[in-house]
């Protein structure tokens, strides 16, 4: 159970760095506000599975809880350092790397 608790944090670490930095390349900075929403949402949901999980573990020792209450506090950082990794990506991208997108030029009617 504690690895698939890991691997949710670490799914949505990457949810966040990827969302957030593909909203700020392709509509703008602004737009990155929406992976702020990303995050709030998934510390609520780590949150949530932490109180069901410490509610089902009644009789794991004290040094076990404490063990799973940790691993949710480690899932927490790992979703705000990938916001933070995915606002350092985009000024990385936006100060080195020139992303020039061609659209098609629509035919006009000759004549």
């Amino acid at each position: 159970m504690i690895e698939f608790v890991i691997l949710l944090g670490v799914i949505g670490g990457w949810i966040i760095v990827a969302s957030t930095l593909f909203l700020m390349l392709a509509l703008g900075k602004m737009w990155g506000l929406l992976g702020v929403l990303l995050l709030v949402g998934g510390i609520q949901i780590n949150s949530i599975l932490k109180r069901k999980y410490m509610k089902a573990i009644v009789d794991a020792t004290p040094r076990a809880k404490e063990i799973a209450a940790h691993i949710f506090e480690m899932n927490e950082l790992i979703m705000l350092s990938s916001y933070l990794v995915s606002i350092t990506l985009y000024v990385v991208i936006q100060k080195y790397v020139e992303i020039v997108i061609k659209l098609p030029r629509p035919i006009h009617p000759v004549g």
